[in-house]
């Protein structure tokens, strides 16, 4: 073989290496836009995967009922009526055995209803002030009509019982008792405040 078709080979060689080599440079300096458009899917996928994972209710959540919603602490319980024909009244807080209240807050002389609960169960009572002066409360029952649950209503300076009708004067609270007369509740004034211990509210749960 002559010197000269050897170099036309040589060179032929050169020629296809160096388009190899230019080739594969191009290929690895660029990406491919099928490539591009892949990963920017696959990246769409993941990141739409894991808003749904932290987004998704809980198993059964969308089953449960929702909580009711009570307007009252956290730590009471809802305050029901004891007695018929009316909305539940306040409720007695006590603390310490005993429920406090001002004494100014009866001087209206009119008769203010409480509820106390005691064993998950309503006590209704009042509180008012005579004409003498005299705070007195009793509960909202007696002996003859309390398993009608009607209570007792306030006709000026007079106590009337809802179910017999029967009347009975304020300044007589605390001081009669038995028949038809609202039962007394036991008091004491300790400075400018009505205490009322809680024990003494529980004993009138057998009217209720």
């Amino acid at each position: 073989m002559s010197t000269k078709k050897q170099y036309k080979r040589t060179d032929a060689r050169a020629a296809k290496r160096d388009r190899f080599v230019a080739s594969s440079e191009q290929k690895t300096g660029r990406i491919s836009p099928m490539i591009l458009m892949g990963g920017l899917l696959l990246s769409l996928v993941t990141v739409g995967g894991i808003v749904f994972a932290l987004t998704r209710p809980a198993p059964g959540a969308a089953n449960a009922p929702s909580a009711p919603v009570v307007a009252v602490e956290a730590k009471t319980q809802l305050v029901t009526a004891a007695t018929s024909g009316h909305a539940p009244y306040p409720r007695a807080m006590a603390e310490g055995g005993a429920m406090r209240l001002p004494l100014a807050t009866f001087d209206d002389y009119q008769a203010h209803y409480y509820t106390y609960m005691h064993e998950n169960r309503p006590i209704e009572f009042f509180i008012l002030k005579s004409k003498d002066g005299i705070v007195r409360a009793a509960f909202n029952a007696c002996d003859v009509c309390f398993a009608a649950r009607k209570g007792y209503r306030q006709d000026g300076e007079v106590m009337v019982c809802n179910n017999c009708g029967r009347r009975f004067p304020a300044e007589q609270i605390n001081v009669v008792q038995g028949g038809c007369n609202p039962s007394p509740l036991q008091r004491t004034i300790v400075g400018d405040s009505l205490v009322i211990q809680v024990e003494d509210i529980a004993d009138g749960l057998r009217y209720f």
